[in-house]
């Protein structure tokens, strides 16, 4: 049976629940959540999000694919889908669901490798580019990539992960 877990962390009396679906076999085999939880928590910190919930799925190419299909018309897989909640639920006032993210074990490693990086070196940008998404920032303008690519990069330095968007090869 595949894991589901649900990891709330307290900072400065706020509430972050990051909640992790496992749905493919591989990613039971990385020992990083620990380290994800952190970039979460950073990235949340630097949205100014501290008081938020969200899910990550992490998934398989298949799933990716049809997901991307069906919400971007894309017939590809890609590596991380972001899903903001744009409308507020109805199942809790409390509730601080920002969105759910989901990213493909397949996708990863093959960046990973073809960019000469390490695995989870590549899952913790992914992460944190994903967590980006659901606070709202993007790359579809060339300012906006800019500052977003300066927050990852910011986040990375901070859990001492090298510039993903220098080539190491």
């Amino acid at each position: 049976m595949l894991m589901k877990g649900q990891k709330k962390l307290l900072i400065d009396d706020k509430n972050i629940i990051i909640n992790f679906d496992i749905m493919h076999k591989n990613w039971e085999k990385i020992k990083a959540f620990g380290l994800a939880y952190e970039v979460i928590k950073i990235a949340l910190h630097k949205c100014k999000k501290l008081n938020s919930e969200i899910t990550i799925r992490l998934t398989d190419d298949k799933e990716m694919k049809l997901l991307n299909k069906k919400w971007r018309n894309i017939d590809s897989p890609t590596n991380v889908l972001a899903f903001p909640n744009t409308k507020k639920l109805n199942i809790d006032d409390d509730s601080k669901h920002i969105g759910d993210i989901l990213i493909s074990y397949n996708t990863i490693k093959s960046e990973a490798i073809e960019r000469n990086i390490n695995f989870i070196d590549h899952m913790m940008h992914i992460i944190i580019h994903g967590v980006l998404h659901l606070c709202g920032y993007d790359h579809i303008k060339k300012n906006d990539e800019k500052i977003m690519m300066n927050y990852e990069k910011f986040i990375l330095n901070e859990i001492g992960i090298k510039d993903p968007y220098i080539s190491y090869k």
